[in-house]
Order: structure tokens, then C-alpha cells, then sequence
């Protein structure tokens, strides 16, 4: 079982270089808002930094990446404000060769801060829908995503019951290939 997984990775490493573009940067800003504990508050900033590898394989393109980020969403008198760092896949669907849509699942091991108060660091899913555009030969890609986490954030400073956490993020993004 150790060789199949050997030799498979190896030949997803190969193809992948194969490819002049397989690996990039990225980072995308946008805006984010939240819900902690049913209560809504204001949208507010959002980014992200992130270094991945595509695998441009002829009919799904698939994408992994480790990225950082930071979500804030606010109220008249609190921030609210998730930090973390994830592994994410994304799929592409092929439609077009400049306009590619995609979905993607990632884990991310993050935290919340809020009103002076922090919960534990815990591994939180992260869903993603977004648009890429590219042109061929250009190694720039920029497009839109959606992100949507639904969560409970745990710590001894959110008690008992913790904090359930529903957040919506919209970024535009971007990524150099080298």
C-alpha cells in the first residue's frame, strides 16, 4: 500500500512540474460578515496569503494550497475576528478555456478573537465556490470566491457552550504562476 502511495504521489509531483505554471502565490482581499451566536454583525475586511501547486490535469484542473487568513466581521462595539492557517483542494470545471469555474473543501486550524477574549485553536472545514480567469500563456490568474464556514468555536473564555459561528466571505483573488 506504501508504494502505490509512493508512486502516485511521485507521478503527480512529475506532472505537475512537468507543467512551466504548476506552482504559484496568491492573495485575495474582500469582505466578510458573521454570525456568532445569532447575532449578525457588519461586514468588515477579510484577506488572504496562499502558495499552492495546480495539477493541470486535460479535463479537471485540481489545485492544492496551504494559505493564512484573517476574516473580521464588527458591530458598534465589537470585532469579531477568525486567524488561521489551512490546506485547501479546489476542482475545476471545465467550461471555457479563460473563464473556470471551481469548488474546493479546505481544514483550517484557527482561532477566534473577540472583546478581549480568544478561543481554543481547533480544525474548522471551510467550503469554497469560486470563478478563475485566465488567459493561456499569461501566468497571472485572478477571479472570485465565495467562502462559507459553519462552526463552534470552544475556550474557556466562551464558557460552556462555546461559540457557534457562521461566516461568509467574498474575496477577489489572485495568483502568480512560476
Amino acid at each position: 500500500m506504501n508504494k502505490k502511495v509512493l508512486s502516485l504521489s511521485l507521478a503527480g509531483l512529475i506532472l505537475a512540474s512537468a507543467n512551466a505554471n504548476a506552482f504559484y502565490v496568491g492573495a485575495g482581499v474582500g469582505s466578510s460578515k458573521a454570525k456568532f451566536d445569532g447575532s449578525s454583525f457588519d461586514k468588515d475586511t477579510a484577506f488572504s496569503l496562499s502558495a499552492g501547486m495546480s495539477i493541470p490535469l486535460p479535463l479537471i484542473p485540481i489545485r492544492g494550497e496551504v494559505e493564512l487568513f484573517n476574516l473580521k466581521s464588527s458591530d458598534d462595539s465589537v470585532t469579531g475576528k477568525i486567524t488561521g492557517a489551512a490546506a485547501n483542494a479546489y476542482v475545476g470545471l471545465p467550461l471555457l478555456p479563460i473563464v473556470k469555474p471551481y469548488v474546493g473543501m479546505g481544514l483550517a486550524y484557527s482561532q477566534l478573537k473577540g472583546d478581549g477574549e480568544k478561543s481554543d485553536w481547533q480544525v474548522v472545514p471551510q467550503y469554497m465556490l469560486g470563478l478563475d480567469l485566465s488567459l493561456p500563456l499569461i501566468p497571472v490568474a485572478g477571479g472570485i470566491e465565495y467562502r462559507y464556514m459553519d462552526t463552534k468555536f470552544d475556550g474557556k473564555d466562551f464558557g460552556n457552550d462555546g461559540v457557534k459561528t457562521k461566516v461568509h466571505t467574498v474575496m477577489m483573488k489572485g495568483r502568480f504562476h512560476f
